[in-house]
């Protein structure tokens, strides 16, 4: 088959696509099977046309049901019935890997097409007829191949200090922790979120300390009562002062972090903690750049503990947390050397607002990079996203924009994630804007589609890790909110995630796709239980149609949409309903992200 524009997605990269041809659940009219007497031999159909297209083609794939028995290299009889036209008849038709294309010609976006298939070669001694019903659409649905077979979910950093705040009385910053928690905890729950990051720091452990330490468990029950999926990541790996021990230092901090998750999970009942990650960007830190050993034998010390606590096979190991400059060489190192103690690798990402382009190739550079290490001959691990966002401007005329900084009783500080700046000159910090939001919906969905199995959005809300100052927050955090004001606002970033998080969930299987249509990005997944829910978004922000085929058959799909009228915030059309043929037209406002979905969904927010 020829390449499809948009499958290197799916198709370049087979550390992330999982071919599971399935005899399917979700199979529709267009995948079927004719003669099953014979059972050796099933038709996939579909066929697509982007609205720029000359014609339509078809696409036919003839897949072995039996063992022992190959895809057909030529269809001998194949006869096209196209609505409202007139049949025809193709003899001998090649299928190289079973697989065929015929074009139409200018046939219109959902048209149907009906399709009889004739097979016999040397392994069938009689003639077998597959027949498919289909319909000419921009995408089709491919629940044969998944691309990520165990979602990890939607989710955000948790910040561990929510429930206390740190103080220098020495300097005179005396901080108050945040107040109004019931609020921002209802909010987080109502999110839905899948995977979600905490940080434990060593500093949690030094004698005065014993707040962070508490307010740390807190954030854990939190998530856990949310539903989320929970990375614990050791916030940093301490080095030993000149002429110290390094090796009893991280002894004392792996015994620090296996002591808290075997308490967490035997003594508080925490099941939410599923993975952990040690050091925060490690290729970061100049010093482990030139000690992976230490690195590696870290959590070769974790293990052990976590081994003879009987807890290590509930938690997933996930290393790296890597930024652009230094991942390569960290990639080859885990790949080398901690293949058998890594189930995963993680990365973090940021961009300028006014550059989508760097997210689409930072993501394509590193599915480069496991391109590059599986030439090599070496495994790569499922990637996930643990820390992602978007940054604005940080100077205007020639000078840095200054930020009141809460945690220096309002001392000036330069901005940390930005702002973006509006027609009329004024300024909206970049965390409160539909841009923000829009653009991490369209990472979501493209990294989706290269296979990353989770994402943890940085951040959930308003909380101080230290005395710096930086917000990229979902929920927002007023200091002295106006009366009838809502202390934790929540801003357009949490309204499209909860869109996702609430359309979707863990363990979900993110499924392929056929076909491609300039801007427009569309992503299917699949729950464990059948339902499927299929985001669609404009990348150029211009409003778009989206036919979508080989859906379930004559289905009703709700229809959600973020930033339908401007708002940045959901709001529940008209529900749609697929054909005979399992397709689906809808139209998604300028500005917005879609789902249509058959999960149950509760109040919006």
């Amino acid at each position: 088959m020829p390449k499809i524009r948009n499958a290197r997605n799916v198709l370049a990269h087979p550390v992330f696509a999982v071919l599971a041809f399935l005899l399917v659940p979700l199979c529709p009219p267009a995948c079927a099977q004719a003669n099953p007497a014979h059972h050796a031999f099933a038709l996939d159909v579909y066929s697509l046309r982007d609205p720029g297209d000359a014609s339509a083609k078809l696409y036919l794939n003839v897949l072995p049901l039996t063992p022992g028995v190959s895809a057909p290299d030529t269809l001998k009889d194949v006869l096209v019935n196209v609505s409202g036209g007139s049949a025809n008849h193709y003899k001998d038709v090649s299928s190289p890997g079973g697989q065929a294309v015929i074009d139409l010609g200018d046939v219109p976006l959902q048209n149907v097409v009906t399709v009889q298939v004739t097979v016999q070669d040397s392994q069938t001694v009689d003639a077998e007829v597959l027949r498919g019903t289909t319909a000419v659409t921009e995408f089709a649905l491919n629940p044969q191949q998944v691309v990520v077979p165990d979602f990890e979910g939607f989710g955000a950093q948790m910040n561990s200090n929510l429930y206390t705040s740190l103080s220098n009385p020495a300097n005179g910053w005396i901080n108050n922790p945040p107040e109004d928690v019931a609020n921002v905890e209802s909010k987080i729950k109502n999110l839905k979120p899948g995977l979600c990051r905490i940080f434990l720091s060593p500093n949690f452990y030094v004698a005065g300390n014993e707040n962070e330490l508490s307010s740390f468990y807190q954030t854990v029950e939190l998530a856990q009562a949310a539903g989320a999926r929970v990375n614990i990541t050791w916030w940093f790996l301490r080095q030993a002062p000149a002429g110290g021990d390094q090796l009893s230092y991280t002894q004392q901090d792996m015994q620090n972090f296996a002591d808290t998750l075997i308490d967490l999970v035997k003594n508080h009942g925490i099941t939410a903690i599923q993975e952990i990650t040690i050091q925060n960007e490690a290729d970061s830190a100049a010093w482990l750049n030139n000690n992976k050993d230490l690195y590696n034998q870290a959590y070769r010390l974790l293990d052990g503990l976590l081994q003879s606590a009987g807890i290590r096979n509930q938690i997933r190991f996930v290393g790296g947390d890597l930024v652009f400059n230094g991942q390569m060489p960290w990639f080859t190192y885990m790949a080398q050397n901690m293949d058998d103690i890594l189930d995963g690798w993680s990365v973090h990402i940021y961009w300028n607002y006014w550059d989508t382009s760097y997210l689409l190739s930072r993501l394509n550079g590193i599915l480069d990079d496991m391109t590059i290490l599986q030439g090599q001959g070496l495994h790569t691990k499922p990637l996930s996203v643990t820390e992602y966002g978007v940054r604005g401007i940080k100077t205007l005329n020639g000078a840095p924009i200054k930020d009141a900084n809460p945690y220096r009783n309002g001392a000036l500080t330069n901005t940390d994630a930005g702002y973006y700046q509006n027609n009329d000159g004024s300024l909206t910090s970049i965390s409160e804007t539909n841009i923000a939001a829009f653009q991490q919906a369209q990472f979501n969905l493209q990294a989706l589609r290269d296979g990353f199995a989770g994402f943890s959005k940085w951040d959930f809300y308003r909380a101080q890790y230290d005395f710096g100052y930086q917000d990229y927050s979902l929920i927002g955090y007023l200091f002295n909110p106006a009366e009838g004001q809502d202390r934790w606002p929540l801003r357009p970033s949490y309204y499209m995630e909860w869109l996702m998080a609430n359309t979707t969930g863990q363990h979900w299987q993110a499924l392929g796709l056929h076909g491609s249509s300039a801007a427009k990005l569309v992503a299917p997944l699949r729950s464990p239980s059948g339902s499927l829910t299929v985001m669609a978004m404009s990348t150029d922000g211009a409003a778009a149609a989206f036919t979508v085929g080989d859906l379930p058959p004559k289905t009703a799909f709700s229809v959600l949409i973020w930033n339908a009228d401007g708002s940045g915030k959901i709001t529940a059309a008209p529900a749609v309903s697929s054909d005979a043929t399992g397709t689906v037209s809808v139209s998604a406002p300028a500005g917005s992200v879609l789902a249509l979905t058959t999960a149950p969904v509760g109040p919006l927010p």
